[in-house]
Order: C-alpha cells, then sequence, then structure tokens
C-alpha cells in the first residue's frame, strides 16, 4: 500500500487513520489453517399403535462424513475473531442412510415400504458449515467451533406420493423434521433450538498448538426428542433419535490473512 503510494507520488499524504489501521490489522493477522472433519452415525425410531391392533413402526439408519477444508484460526488470543463461517465442500462430502416404514392395520392400511438416503448438493457440498468464536467470558480461553453435518438428508429412493403411511414424500423432513421435531421439539424445557446433527467443541490453547486433535461427540441434550410422540385416548406412540462421531482437526500451515 504504501509503495502504491510512493509510486502515485502520494507520500506527503495522510492515509486516513482508520484506513491505515485496518490495513495493518489485515496485512499482518496470523491465523492457522485448519481441515476439519466431522464423521457421525446414528439411529431413529417411532412405534405407534391403537386399540384395535394397528401398528406402524418406522425405522432408520444413517451416517455421514462432512469436510470443512479451510477453516481459519487466529494464532493468538489477542487476535480479533468473529463468528466467522466455513462451508463444508469439495472431496470427502459422504452421507448415506436406510429407512423402513411397516405398517399393520393402522389407518385401516397395510403396507411395507424401504429406501435410502443421501446428503443434497449444495454449492459444492451437503450444506454443512462450521462457525469459529472465542469462547464467552467466565468460559475458561479457548476456541469454539459450532458444527452443523448436513443441510437434510434427501430421499434417495423409495420416495412416494404421501398418500400411503408407507409412501413419504421425503422420509427426513417428513419424520425426523416436521413429525419427531428434531432441534426444536426438546425433551427438556427451555432449551434453545439447534440445526439437526450439530455439535459445539471446544479447544484449548494448549490443543491449538498440536498439528491434530479428535473430538468424541454426540447429541445434545438441545437436540434430545421426547420419548413420548402422542400417546392418548387408547394410542402409543413412543419415539428414538440418537447419534454419536467424531470431530478431528489437523493443522496444515501458518499464513497470514
Amino acid at each position: 500500500m504504501l509503495a502504491a503510494a510512493a509510486c502515485l507520488g502520494l507520500t506527503g499524504w495522510a492515509l486516513p487513520a482508520a484506513f491505515a489501521a485496518r490495513t495493518a490489522a489485515v496485512s499482518v493477522q496470523p491465523f492457522f489453517e485448519y481441515t476439519v472433519s466431522f464423521v457421525g452415525h446414528g439411529s431413529y425410531e417411532v412405534v405407534e399403535s391403537n386399540e384395535g391392533g394397528g401398528k406402524l413402526t418406522t425405522k432408520a439408519s444413517f451416517e455421514w462424513k462432512t469436510v470443512y477444508p479451510t477453516v481459519l484460526v487466529p494464532t493468538t488470543s489477542s487476535s480479533p475473531l468473529g463468528a466467522n463461517e466455513y462451508p463444508a465442500l469439495g472431496l470427502g462430502q459422504e452421507g448415506s442412510g436406510q429407512w423402513t416404514i411397516t405398517n399393520t392395520g393402522s389407518e385401516d392400511e397395510s403396507c411395507s415400504n424401504s429406501g435410502t438416503l443421501g446428503i443434497p448438493n449444495v454449492g459444492g457440498g451437503g450444506g454443512g458449515h462450521i462457525k469459529v468464536h472465542r469462547a464467552p467470558p467466565g468460559t475458561g480461553s479457548g476456541v469454539l467451533f459450532n458444527l452443523v453435518a448436513l443441510g437434510e438428508y434427501t430421499t434417495a429412493t423409495g420416495a412416494g406420493n404421501g398418500v400411503l403411511p408407507c409412501d413419504p414424500e421425503d422420509f427426513w423432513h417428513d419424520w425426523v423434521v416436521s413429525f419427531t421435531g428434531v432441534g426444536f421439539k426438546h425433551a427438556s424445557p427451555g432449551l434453545p433450538d439447534v440445526s439437526p446433527l450439530s455439535a459445539t467443541v471446544k479447544l484449548t490453547p494448549s490443543e491449538l498448538k498440536h498439528g491434530t486433535v479428535s473430538k468424541s461427540v454426540s447429541i445434545s441434550a438441545a437436540e434430545k426428542v421426547p420419548t413420548d410422540c402422542g400417546s392418548g385416548n387408547g394410542s402409543t406412540c413412543t419415539q428414538s433419535y440418537t447419534w454419536s462421531g467424531n470431530v478431528r482437526f489437523t493443522k496444515h500451515k501458518f499464513k497470514t490473512g
């Protein structure tokens, strides 16, 4: 910048203070560059039955591997860090699953169906992202990473028209999100809404010095759902939803932004 000013004959001019400060901060801002991977698997089940003997059983298993290829973390605690967000994209994005629905007499119908789950194509990834920010005051020093694995699963095979209980148009959306309400119908009151398949990981200053760090993660309290999904008047409805996984941080290089 100063060299450019000299070439233009502006060396006698004073750069605006705010601009000069911002330029200096950007030019020397030190970062470590990480690749972060978030791998996990989970299961889902709903069982509905009525007095007449009807029973509807819905099950799914799912797994994912999400890669956030470029995540920048300042090297010093004094460096500014807002809630910077980085997408999951490029090679390494994976997501799959299987689902089944078996209905015996519920809603005067008997049917069964099965299918598979996949991940959407959202800008070269599955819609996942990671936010990086400082740990809030009073919680100890370090950096927090808020991870979302996927936007949502798509129904790769087995989708129907939604007329019969066994023929969902979009399994994940119709059952996991809409019926069960993962992320906003909480097992305990007063919890914040969250995205499905999300986790928060904290790296301490000492962990940030390592080349690789792995953290085990699992479903948070805010993502857990009530076990009862509408029992009453002679009918019962129970449900379960859970997952676990691992987050791995790999440091690549030091750079200035």
